[in-house]
């Protein structure tokens, strides 16, 4: 397969998350925030990972009366590669928003990938349960991602683009999505145990857009 093979199928991916927001009949509301991340990563044998990760949002910018702090999400998990080229994630995470709701969220993911040179294209499924405390709810979601991406020559340096879909699993749903959402990232390799990262992310739902500008920092150990 051709590299412009696989940006064929990445574009294609994002005009139809392009073409489902012009045909939208709401108008929609814009709205900005910023993400901060922090993972610690442990390779507990060959092939088994453990990460503990913390993330916080911020609100959103372009609403001046807004909090700050928006929401928290804690999470802990097992990334598991029984193939160099699969990888299988388990996670529990809990979710402190701004409003006193909280959450709790079990996440399954499954991730295969080729490489080509130095590009790589990766597709994730990832199906997720939240359970909202508060009104006692319970929300089911697939979220598949496409993924490219490219390890710089002689510098380390990784950049990525992706396009993910948001479908929700419920019995008789509103709408065939719940959001769409794609963008791009650069990551640092600063040495061995510490990844630094930058990205910024455009998705929109059925009412409304967002703008997310994110920094993530990795502190790994990994055999």
């Amino acid at each position: 397969m051709k590299i412009k093979h696989l940006l064929f199928a990445v574009l294609s991916m994002l005009s139809v998350a392009a073409f489902a927001t012009d045909n939208a009949e709401v108008e929609k509301s814009t709205n900005m925030g910023s993400e901060i991340d922090v993972y610690i990563e442990y390779e507990v044998v060959d092939n088994v990972t453990l990460f503990l990760g913390e993330e916080f949002y911020l609100s959103n910018f372009l609403t001046p009366q807004a909090k700050l702090f928006d929401a928290s999400y804690t999470s802990v998990g097992v990334n598991y590669k029984p193939h160099p080229r699969v990888s299988l994630i388990g996670a529990y995470e809990f979710q402190y928003l701004s409003n006193n709701d909280l959450r709790h969220r079990l996440k399954l993911m499954v991730t295969p990938n080729i490489k080509l040179g130095d590009f790589a294209l990766s597709l994730r499924e990832r199906f997720q349960m939240t359970y909202n405390m508060t009104d006692q709810s319970y929300d089911w979601l697939l979220r598949t991602r496409l993924r490219l991406d490219y390890d710089i020559p002689s510098a380390p340096l990784y950049a990525y683009i992706y396009a993910e879909m948001h479908n929700p699993l419920e019995a008789n749903p509103a709408c065939w999505y719940d959001m769409f959402g794609y963008g791009a990232g650069l990551d640092w390799a600063i040495d061995d145990h510490n990844i630094l990262g930058i990205y910024y992310e455009f998705s929109h739902s059925i009412d409304s857009y967002y703008h997310l500008l994110g920094v993530a920092y990795v502190l790994g150990f990994w055999k």
